[in-house]
């Protein structure tokens, strides 16, 4: 039975190579992470960390819903390219997703600055935080990263990845200590965010062109924009689907402690922010089996070993799904504990939303999977449609509903109705598309 099970090795080895790499660095940032929280959470109070969330919240959803995912488009059609050995639509394709990722960056950083203003009078912030605010949303301009993490996907550089994924955790967390030491305000903390994810995003863009300069994809490129698009049939309309479909996820991620700060109190965000981040190794581990599993599912797409990729594709999803369980279990027999100790006593109600949002987690684990599939097929449609029906049909009305009437608990039974509904309806849907290709 085992060596059933690890029929096909070849693939499944390559993803837990690449997931090690990301894991080692997910590690590193979640311990970085949580000594970042613990300072700013008793040194702000539930309170003023909850503010910082909302700040923090808000520029976030503005880059998501406004910046493409062009690595989508990067891996899938630079994948084709490679098999093909055709440096030429590989470079059309480098200047087309550059020039998404430019765009996307502009029309972001106008409306965070638009919308401060506005959005702040429902959150109660006063003139000097808007101003703050506006001041930070600068830190778009270094978030036209979704190319150059492509290429490191694309190159198989997953160690490069996980150095990456380190820095801004490990910046926040001594400038922290240092705004702790000087006792600095809140806009202290907003400027060590601003460092930290601006010498990530740097650090993102030069390993990521590095790489491919190496590799000689860049060679005697030039930088004419015409017909950008004229070697990938489709390339276009595969990244503003991929974009939308990638924005509503974050989108349910980061409206969660906006409505809630709208609704409850700046207090209530913060407890939620905890619990949300101390869900976030599920959601970390997801993303990384995502990012490893696409490049090995688009290869086998190419050479269509569509037994291999069903093989992979079911391997992955349970190795993900037990992981999830098994953090789940963990949670709930020292969860209370740990905010005690770590948060202070204060944080300890975020009990309940912490174990409701880690449970909607597994289920994010258990779709990890899946969605890539979709992309790797050609099909970025059906994640956009699946993610569509169970965020905007069931996500939005239950949490504008449920944060009304039960605070950040609502918020978490609205998290986790719309991750069970995904997960759900993508494994009907990826099943169906692989049972016509396995007949065919």
């Amino acid at each position: 039975m085992m060596k059933r099970w690890l029929a096909d090795s070849i693939f499944l080895m390559r993803i837990i190579k690449n997931a090690t790499w990301l894991l080692g660095g997910r590690v590193m940032t979640g311990l970085s992470s949580l000594v970042y929280l613990s300072v700013v959470t008793r040194h702000l109070g539930v309170t003023g960390f909850g503010t910082l969330v909302l700040i923090q919240t808000y520029i976030q959803i503005v880059i998501d819903l406004t910046t493409f995912q062009s690595s989508q488009a990067v891996i899938r059609y630079g994948a084709i390219c490679l098999e093909q050995n055709n440096k030429v639509a590989l470079q059309q394709l480098l200047k087309f997703t550059t020039l998404l990722d430019l765009l996307g960056v502009l029309i972001a950083l106008a409306i965070a600055i638009t919308l401060a203003p506005y959005i702040g009078s429902y959150l109660g912030w006063n003139q000097a935080i808007i101003t703050q605010v506006q001041w930070c949303s600068l830190i778009i301009l270094f978030t036209s990263t979704a190319t150059a993490r492509g290429l490191l996907q694309l190159c198989d550089r997953f160690d490069l990845l996980a150095l990456q994924i380190t820095v801004p955790t490990f910046i926040s967390m001594f400038a922290a200590l240092i705004a702790v030491t000087v006792n600095a305000p809140l806009w202290g903390y907003l400027l060590v965010w601003f460092i930290a994810q601006g010498c990530g995003g740097l650090l993102l863009l030069v390993v990521g062109w590095r790489e491919a300069w190496k590799r000689g994809m860049l060679k005697n490129m030039n930088w004419s924009g015409i017909e950008l698009s004229h070697h990938h049939h489709g390339l276009l309309q595969f990244c503003i689907v991929s974009n939308f479909d990638s924005s509503l996820p974050t989108m349910m991620r980061q409206a969660s402690p906006l409505a809630v700060g709208i609704f409850t109190t700046p207090a209530a965000a913060g407890l939620f922010q905890v619990g949300y981040e101390l869900s976030t190794p599920l959601k970390d581990l997801a993303q990384i089996l995502t990012q490893s599993v696409y490049p090995e599912l688009a290869r086998l797409d190419v050479q269509e070993k569509w037994r291999s990729f069903v093989g992979l594709l079911l391997k992955s999803s349970a190795i993900a799904t037990g992981i999830g369980a098994i953090i789940l279990i963990i949670i709930v027999c020292i969860g209370e504990i740990f905010l005690k100790y770590v948060f202070g006593d204060e944080f300890i109600s975020a009990y309940g939303i912490l174990l409701l949002l880690v449970t909607a987690e597994v289920f994010t684990m258990a779709n990890s999977a899946l969605e890539p599939a979709f992309y790797a097929i050609g099909k970025p449609s059906f994640p956009l449609r699946i993610n569509a029906i169970a965020i905007l049909g069931v996500y939005l009305p239950l949490l504008l509903i449920l944060t009304q009437s039960f605070g950040i608990v609502g918020t978490g039974i609205a998290t986790l109705s719309s991750t069970a509904l995904i997960l759900i309806l993508s494994s009907v849907l990826i099943w169906r598309q692989l049972r016509q290709k396995l007949q065919t």
